[in-house]
């Protein structure tokens, strides 16, 4: 079968499509909830502007360990919460961290005032 996708531009997009028909074709299940023991909670403060916190998800992006990933975000007032996973080596990921002063990690919680 000859399958011609024209309208997705991003290659780790398609790629991200195949795993998932792969998955599915070999009925391994799926699941869309994060693994608590490869998942860092970042807790950042001092966070407002929309385009601050999209350039925050950008970092957090860069600094995950694998192929895959997930990452699910909420934003109230100046503080955003951010779940990202797979994440195998905790102190690996906070040296990535280029958005803010990283004032305190508690297990896999990791607390960063954001530094525009």
């Amino acid at each position: 079968m000859l399958l011609r996708v024209s309208w997705i531009h991003d290659h780790g997009v398609v790629r991200l499509l195949l795993m998932i028909m792969l998955v599915g074709l070999a009925g391994c299940s799926l699941s869309m909830e994060h693994d608590p023991a490869e998942t860092v909670t970042v807790k950042i403060t001092g966070i407002s502007e929309g385009s601050d916190r999209e350039r925050v998800k950008e970092n957090l992006e860069d600094c995950i360990q694998g192929v895959m990933h997930m990452m699910t975000s909420n934003a109230s007032g100046s503080e955003m919460t951010v779940q990202v996973s797979p994440v195998t080596d905790v102190e690996k990921f906070v040296q990535g961290i280029k958005f803010g002063k990283v004032t305190e990690v508690q297990g896999r919680t990791i607390k960063v005032q954001f530094i525009k």
